[in-house]
């Protein structure tokens, strides 16, 4: 008989090539590690199922699977059993029973992601892997502006990741805002920047090419109304680089 169960995970995705699974060959992926440590509780081949998926080098504070395995386990136990199997750079951080209606795309009504960065001319030793940089003096307020532009419902298909197949690109923005962090008290990470948003979904890359985008506003590259424009079905030129993996993050999902 097959059990489900709903895990929210947390993982460093500088090792794996995402959360999707992908052919041993290829390399590392979370699903696949999650799949490894299932298979080695259970005994049996078990399916998992993400909330969205993340790219090569990208992050999560809050990734929802849904796993379904051959196996009645209490939802403690398995949380402990999986991150006594998981690498140390994937955490399981909360279990609880779930039904096999529960889809965790599909449910989700809204979906969080953080962009953080610094624009430093010299990065710090330790943020590599954890903080994207800009090299370039920003105007955060003109930043700023470009958020608020973002809040509604538009058409982003000039900033997703072209060749993949989607009904629609029109998607919802609810909240979008760029936040300043002070450098935290041990100096390992410094000063920086969070552009945060909140939406009803999002495209491949489509959180990183708005970054790109919104640092181009905050150059003077383009203007607010360029950008705006590009919240259209018509195609535009591409407002802007896409932003590196390492500062981006999935933070939650809400149902």
């Amino acid at each position: 008989m097959i059990h489900h169960y709903q895990i929210i995970i947390q993982y460093k995705g500088t090792r794996y090539l995402g959360w999707q699974i992908q052919p041993e060959a290829m390399g590392l992926t979370v699903q696949g590690e999650l799949n490894k440590a299932l298979t080695q509780i259970s005994k049996a081949k078990p399916q998992s199922m993400g909330s969205g998926r993340t790219d090569t080098g990208v992050h999560a504070l809050g990734q929802v699977v849904k796993v379904s395995i051959e196996l009645e386990i209490d939802p403690d136990k398995l949380l402990k059993a999986l991150n006594g199997n998981l690498p140390e750079d994937i955490r399981v951080i909360h279990a609880k029973n779930s039904d096999d209606e529960f889809h965790p795309t599909v449910n989700a009504i809204s979906k969080e992601y953080h962009y953080r960065f610094t624009c430093t001319r010299q990065p710090t030793a330790l943020q590599n892997d954890l903080i994207g940089n800009y090299a370039f003096d920003l105007d955060v307020e003109k930043m700023r502006k470009a958020c608020q532009i973002l809040v509604g419902e538009h058409d982003f298909a000039n900033h997703f990741c072209q060749g993949t197949d989607v009904s629609s690109t029109v998607r919802i923005i609810f909240e979008c805002d760029i936040l300043e962090v002070p450098q935290n008290e041990w100096g390992m990470l410094p000063a920086h920047y969070i552009f945060r948003i909140v939406g009803n979904g999002f495209l491949k890359q489509m959180v990183r090419l708005l970054m790109g985008a919104v640092w181009n506003v905050g150059r003077s590259k383009i203007s607010i109304e360029d950008f705006a424009s590009s919240l259209t079905s018509s195609p535009t030129e591409r407002m802007g680089a896409t932003a590196p993996p390492q500062g981006l993050y999935m933070v939650r999902v809400n149902y």
